[in-house]
């Protein structure tokens, strides 16, 4: 099974060393959090230069509350938690101009999670389709648009697995759900991001029982699907982000390799930007981000397929927002808490 590695670094992860720039200026702007909040990240941008993310408070003999947050103007408001859920992992994956965040939130007990956006100042629950066990939103558009995938239990033997199927919930008719049509019928599909004129990047995955480790990517739009060209070699690849045409990820030529960065350009071809492991995030102007390949947890900023900055240090960076800039978090020392940043390279 292919252990990916995860684009955010959760708030609470350690490292050794203070934040520092190479092979360009970047300068560092932390975000303010929320009243009771010490700690956060940012995971989503929102195209004219907010923000969206998470910030928890501090451990006290277990885990921190996670609260959704927007960032606009260089103030935060607090979004809270999805009510009726636990406020333990709440995960936020997206937000659009109006300033409208999703993500998903887990139950309760912890076995099922939930998708959400905001309503306001407050977290709603997106509606699910009858007979399924969980819902995941993944990505938004400036239209509206929220895409992710559901997913229904069933048992083999003493494993519970869960069936994943990409879903779109139209603006135009938000209290619906619809599956995407069109895809391969066989094994699972999950929606990973949404661009601004409805295309949907879906992940395939072979089989029933293995949510870990897709093998194709499509561009699905009103129902036309697009397959992308997929580098040889590849055993498993991902699709982390969507934006004007472009897509990002890695692809992995074995179970257990690193991943390396794939750019597919507005026409479909594929560019392996300079040392670029797995992408997570791309702007409209092809501006990415994600890990490099020559230095554990070094963090890289490519324009098309030239490193234009690295970053490394007790930060971790997971946007690439339209104004050029880019966000995550940091943190100055070895102890301290992780603080959501912003950073433009010169």
């Amino acid at each position: 099974m292919l252990i990916r590695i995860a684009a955010v670094v959760a708030v609470a992860i350690t490292a050794v060393a203070s934040p520092t720039a190479s092979a360009a200026t970047c300068a560092p702007t932390l975000l303010p959090l929320p009243a009771t909040r010490v700690a956060g990240v940012v995971l989503a941008a929102d195209g004219q230069g907010g923000f969206a993310g998470e910030a928890s408070s501090k451990r006290v003999l277990g885990s921190p509350t996670v609260h959704a947050v927007r960032w606009s103007g260089g103030q935060a408001t607090d979004l809270g938690t999805l009510p009726g859920h636990s406020s333990q992992s709440v995960n936020v994956t997206g937000v659009n101009r109006a300033g409208t965040v999703v993500g998903d939130a887990p139950e309760t007990s912890g076995l099922h999670r939930r998708a959400f956006r905001s309503t306001g100042t407050a977290l709603a629950p997106l509606p699910e389709p009858a007979g399924v066990d969980s819902s995941w939103a993944t990505g938004i558009n400036d239209n509206g648009d929220v895409v992710g995938h559901v997913g229904k239990d069933f048992q083999q033997g003493t494993t519970i697995y869960t069936v994943h199927t990409a879903v779109l919930w139209p603006a135009n008719a938000p209290s619906t759900v619809v599956a995407l049509t069109g895809l391969p019928a066989t094994g699972q599909t999950i929606a990973t991001g949404v661009d601004q004129d409805g295309t949907v990047l879906v992940e395939h995955y072979p089989t029933t029982t293995d949510a870990f480790t897709a093998t194709n990517l499509y561009l699905w739009k009103a129902s036309a699907v697009r397959k992308l060209t997929i580098p040889s070699g590849t055993v498993a690849v991902d699709g982390t982000a969507i934006a004007n045409g472009r897509v990002v990820g890695g692809t992995y030529a074995s179970e257990f390799a690193d991943g390396k960065g794939v750019l597919w350009e507005q026409d479909g071809s594929v560019v392996r930007p300079a040392t670029a492991g797995t992408l997570h995030s791309v702007n409209r102007s092809g501006l990415s981000t994600g890990f490099t390949t020559t230095t554990t947890l070094t963090y890289g900023v490519w324009q098309g397929s030239a490193l234009t900055a690295t970053l490394t240090g007790s930060l971790g960076v997971n946007v690439a927002a339209d104004n050029g800039s880019v966000a995550g978090w940091s943190r100055t020392g070895t102890s301290g808490d992780n603080q959501p940043t912003v950073w433009r390279c010169a």
